[in-house]
Parts: C-alpha cells; sequence; structure tokens
C-alpha cells in the first residue's frame, strides 16, 4: 500500500466550495474542469453552510496536491441510561477511485476516533454493505457487533 502525504482539514464555509467540487466528482464520475472549479468558488453555499454549524457534526476531507480526494462525515449522537455518553457515528466515508488503497480511508477514520476521544464518546459506529470497506474498518479496529436491517423514510 502507498502511503501518500495527505492532510485531513475540517470542513468549513471557507473551503466548502472544493468539498463540493468533490461531490460532484463522486456524482458525475470524474472532476470538474478548472473553470467550473473557479466559477465554483464564487457560490455562496447557505444551505450546507447551515448544515455545517449543527452541533455534533463533522465532515472532514482529505487533500492531496491542492484538491480534496476522499471524505469522512461523523455524527455524535448522545446517549442515555448506562451509557451516560455517546457514540461517534460515521454517516459516510468516501475515497475517489483512483486514490483507494493508498492509506487514505484509514486516515480519515483516525480522525473519527480523534473525535471520540475529544468528545469523550465510548464508541464509533457504522453501518456498512460493502465488504472491502468492512475490510478496512476492521483493521482499524472495529468488529461485527450485530446484523441489521438498514430503514428509512420514503422521500418526499
Amino acid at each position: 500500500m502507498e502511503n501518500l502525504d495527505i492532510a485531513i482539514e475540517r470542513i468549513t464555509k471557507s473551503n466548502y466550495h472544493m468539498f463540493d467540487d468533490m461531490v460532484y466528482w463522486r456524482t458525475n464520475g470524474c472532476e470538474r474542469t478548472g473553470e467550473e472549479k473557479d466559477k465554483n468558488k464564487d457560490i455562496i453555499f447557505e444551505d450546507a453552510f447551515s448544515e455545517l454549524d449543527h452541533q455534533g457534526f463533522y465532515v472532514f476531507a482529505a487533500r492531496y496536491e491542492g484538491r480534496f480526494v476522499g471524505w469522512i462525515m461523523l455524527i455524535y449522537i448522545p446517549k442515555l441510561g448506562k451509557w451516560n455518553k455517546g457514540v461517534i457515528f460515521v454517516e459516510e466515508l468516501w475515497t475517489a477511485p483512483e486514490f483507494r488503497r493508498k492509506g487514505i480511508a484509514m486516515k480519515l477514520m483516525e480522525k473519527a476516533f480523534e473525535v471520540q476521544y475529544e468528545t469523550g464518546a465510548i464508541k464509533v459506529r457504522l453501518y456498512t454493505d460493502n465488504m472491502s470497506a468492512q475490510k478496512l474498518y476492521e483493521k482499524c479496529g472495529l468488529r461485527v457487533a450485530n446484523e441489521a436491517v438498514f430503514m428509512e423514510s420514503k422521500d418526499n
């Protein structure tokens, strides 16, 4: 496995345009052109900025050579009762296909454990049906704790 010189950055209003470029890359299978990226810098992403302001919501991206090539979204979920401390839930982790198996996802997962420590959360949790991803998560110290059915409401 080749390890690249990657910096992990929290997504904020000031770098969100680069994150949006990466989402475009994931959605369309190709990166925006330089001209499209320049135009994207001038957009004010009010809805996204509002989401970034939610307490307990964390988004980090892996920067390589001036662009983001992967991200992780984390949520602190409070717990009561016997736990009295919450958990960090990995909502999503993605790495650009040509950057997979280069240590980026591991560095993003390390960030999840840092947030766990900083918040005092008792665990890091996630759901996956991707067997390759499951192997990565096991290398990070997670284990299969249960099998579950994923359910969600219908789109409006």
